[in-house]
């Protein structure tokens, strides 16, 4: 495979490896002990410019190995993984599966399936964990960028969190050595290189990071509070801020201690801006409306407040009582990759 970068991954197992290639199985020159494929619900036809068509094109029927599998959660999960291929053109001893609903072309609905899809990589991980568990050997792993193709999601929102997901795979597998992410295109390819090179969190020294040390030295700290189940979009909005140079305070992430609650108040405390994700998600969450709380009692030293509401759920009245009077952005209108750049530009704005 043609490969663009690779990046070293801090783990408390040892040094692991992210590398991103193009989707080129021909010059595979390294054995894959599981290679990922997406396929709508029960269906493994090899359309064209798909991976299942040039495993087939490699003497490997993904419709094959779906009928006798190894793991078999597609009634709970959507995902399986084959038993071991005897024979065929290509160093892969096991294809993995993840199974996705047909797309809905609903204006809305692309948020949906991008946490269906995050959803499927957790439980998919979560299956190659006991298949470790169980003694299979699986140290490489082959993985597309999944939902940027038929389930039409914005590249530029699905790789930060897939990204994400693949670095605490490598954290907490202790057998796993290696993932290749692998682009359909040479487009595809060269964004996620370079998603993966400006993401400087991977390793565990980060404050050695020269990034770190940059954002260490900007007086800014912004404080982004939301609900994990808007997690997705809250690692998009984090890796822009940092990329535009403003420091983030960002749990999980940043928790340093099992004091959650003191380590919350002492962030909020230091921060200078106070950025909310409002959804239907986080006017739900108490948790969301402590952190709002707080950061109110810090307006009278200078708090920037930068509610960011990404669906069109009215404010209950407890979120009406805090943010009544501050400005928020509205951005539930697609593309959500243009509003979150425009809204990472009025925090630059207030940059102090």
């Amino acid at each position: 495979m043609d490969k663009l970068i690779e990046k070293a991954i801090e783990t408390p197992y040892g040094t692991k490896t992210i590398a991103v290639h193009a989707m080129d199985l021909n010059n595979l020159d390294e054995e894959l002990d599981v290679m990922t494929v997406s396929a709508f619900f029960h269906s493994y036809s090899p359309n064209a410019g798909t991976m299942m068509e040039t495993l087939l094109k490699k003497g490997i029927s993904v419709w094959q190995l779906s009928k006798d599998p190894e793991i078999d959660l597609r009634e709970n999960a959507n995902i399986w993984l084959s038993r071991e291929i005897e024979e065929a053109d290509l160093p892969i001893r096991h294809v993995g599966c993840i199974e996705m609903s047909p797309v809905s072309y609903d204006r809305n609905a692309w948020r949906q399936r991008q946490t269906d899809i995050l959803h499927s990589i957790r439980a998919y991980f979560h299956m190659l964990q006991i298949a470790s568990l169980s003694g299979m050997k699986i140290e490489t792993l082959g993985l597309p960028i999944l939902g940027s193709g038929m389930q039409k999601i914005s590249s530029d929102l699905i790789m930060i969190p897939v990204l994400n997901e693949c670095v605490n795979f490598l954290q907490t597998n202790e057998q796993i050595r290696k993932i290749h992410i692998i682009a359909r295109s040479q487009k595809l390819t060269y964004q996620f290189a370079k998603t993966l090179d400006q993401s400087y969190a991977l390793t565990e020294n980060v404050s050695a990071h020269p990034q770190r040390q940059f954002l260490e030295a900007n007086g800014s700290l912004a404080f982004i509070s939301y609900s994990s189940k808007d997690k997705n979009i809250a690692d998009n909005l984090c890796a822009r801020l940092e990329n535009n140079g403003i420091r983030v305070w960002y749990a999980p992430r940043d928790i340093q201690t099992n004091d959650y609650a003191t380590a919350i108040v002492n962030a909020i405390k230091r921060s200078t801006h106070f950025i909310v994700i409002l959804s239907k998600n986080s006017l739900n969450s108490q948790h969301v409306l402590n952190e709002i709380n707080l950061a109110f009692s810090e307006l009278n030293r200078g708090i920037h407040f930068k509610p960011l509401k990404i669906d069109e759920e009215e404010l209950g009245a407890a979120f009406v009582y805090y943010l009544s009077r501050q400005h928020w952005m509205d951005a539930h209108i697609p593309p959500l990759e243009k509003r979150l750049d425009e809204f990472v530009q009025k925090v630059l704005t207030d940059k102090e």
